[in-house]
């Protein structure tokens, strides 16, 4: 989690999570001293259910699902160590310790169409004459690109952070604070629409002289900056006082008989909670180690793990930067080939299994015009060694170029385009020592006149090719 907070912009708000998580408990402190500690042996199941979660996560090497379930052993443990009481007390502080995970990369694809919508519709709207393909936006001063970093993520998690510590602070209905989060979702979506609206339109109307290059990212920062504000100064016109530092705390009565029960037994019921808890949760990490080392070792890959027939042939091989950035790869094969004027290129990866892998390619350098961004992305189906698959279809551009990619997986004797699908039976395969070798195939051609020009002859080669996997036999043409 520190490596990505300290490796991502998107994420680096993720650093002041434990100071306010501190901060936030601080404040709570005397209602909270007032309360009697009482450990709460119901949160052990929870604890090994979550530990059995952070495993199977572990196995399939889902780094999420790992992180979500670390913070929430942190705090069955707070509930199994301290009980039900000061887990109430402290329920907010501790409910707030999930947004140390990174999570939100799902919402950037529907954010940015949600944004290239917006200023193409506001555009028409004012009069601009403006086209919108994909994310391009084609102005007669110029074209814009509506790339990942315009998405608005980073703007939208650190309002709902930020949001959600005014809510706290501010206010005591829980109906004001459920507002209030809704307006800190909503507000920095629509935002950052107006945002890039504006950018582009004071562009247009001082021929680029302004709001682009640097003005680009000074301005954009202050219009966030501004929304917030306003956010905020509109919320504290329905602040409501804090609530009594005993108001949480449980009654006089209440509390001397619990007291008495802790000084009674202190140790015991303590010493064994903590002593059941460590067992549930410290052997996780050695289970996990202990099944990936088992995991059987792959047949070996035919080589080449692809044959064609004609008409396609085998051409010299081109550039491949344009194919997904992958980490944790232990074989690879790039190949093009050629019908008449008719090229692919063909960019094939294999892991084993026994190391972790990358399955998402990085198609976000958005920041350099030279290196490729993902335009659009949806699904399709092909027909692949006779058998109906479905594929990732990618449509990725650097500058005025564009390359249709398809992109498939085969695991375990079949074909999926989900990385999810895979993940699950890796962590199946790992589970039970089966191997959980995974091969990752992207095959794309020069995106042609013709929109679906470039599907057709992905298709065309995709009936002349047979894709070989471990252990399988060569097809006779």
């Amino acid at each position: 989690m520190l490596q990505t907070w300290a490796g991502s912009r998107t994420y680096s708000y993720c650093f002041l999570i434990p100071p306010l998580f501190f901060y936030l408990v601080w404040i709570r402190r005397r209602a909270t001293a007032k309360l009697v500690p009482s450990p709460n042996f119901w949160g052990l199941p929870v604890l090994g259910g979550l530990a059995l979660i952070w495993i199977l996560g572990n196995l399939g090497d889902v780094r999420v699902v790992q992180e979500f379930a670390i913070v929430a052993m942190l705090i069955a443990l707070v509930w199994t160590l301290l009980g039900n009481d000061v887990v109430r007390a402290l329920q907010f502080p501790l409910l707030f310790l999930f947004f140390a995970v990174p999570f939100g990369v799902s919402l950037i694809r529907p954010l940015q169409n949600f944004t290239a919508w917006f200023v193409i519709h506001a555009l028409n709207a004012s009069n601009v004459p403006a086209l919108l393909e994909n994310h391009t936006l084609s102005l007669p001063s110029g074209t814009w690109t509506v790339a990942e970093a315009c998405s608005g993520i980073r703007f939208l998690l650190s309002s709902v952070v930020l949001g959600a510590v005014f809510a706290s602070l501010a206010y005591r209905s829980r109906k004001r604070q459920l507002a209030f989060m809704v307006a800190s979702v909503i507000a920095p979506v629509v935002g950052n629409g107006l945002r890039a609206y504006s950018i582009v339109l004071l562009a247009y109307l001082t021929h680029n002289r302004l709001a682009a290059g640097v003005d680009h990212i000074v301005y954009g920062t202050f219009f966030s900056v501004f929304t917030e504000l306003v956010l905020i100064s509109v919320g504290l016109r329905w602040r409501q006082p804090r609530a009594p530092d005993d108001a949480t705390a449980i009654n006089s009565g209440n509390a001397l008989e619990a007291l008495g029960n802790y000084k009674r037994s202190p140790s015991m019921a303590t010493t064994a909670a903590v002593i059941l808890a460590l067992a549930l949760i410290l052997p996780a990490p050695l289970v996990a180690s202990h099944l990936w080392d088992r995991v059987t070792a792959a047949t070996v890959w035919p080589e080449p793990p692809v044959i064609v027939s004609t008409p396609w042939q085998t051409a010299e091989t081109s550039d491949t930067n344009w194919a997904p950035e992958l980490h944790g790869t232990d074989k690879e094969f790039s190949q093009s080939y050629q019908n008449e004027r008719n090229r692919v290129d063909l960019h094939w990866v294999a892991s084993s299994g026994r190391s972790r892998m990358d399955l998402a390619g990085n198609y976000s350098s958005v920041d350099d015009p030279k290196l490729w961004s993902l335009a659009s992305a949806d699904f399709g189906n092909v027909t692949l060694n006779g058998q109906p698959t479905s594929v990732q279809r990618n449509l990725i551009q650097a500058g005025t170029d564009f390359r249709t990619v398809l992109t498939w997986y085969w695991i375990s004797g079949e074909y999926t385009a989900s990385p999810a699908r895979v993940r699950f039976l890796q962590a199946k395969a790992r589970l039970f020592g089966k191997p959980a070798t995974v091969a990752i195939m992207s095959l794309g051609t020069v995106e042609q006149a013709d929109p679906s020009a470039a599907e057709r002859v992905l298709q065309d080669f995709l009936l002349h090719a047979s894709f070989l996997v471990p252990g399988g036999t060569r097809p006779r043409w």
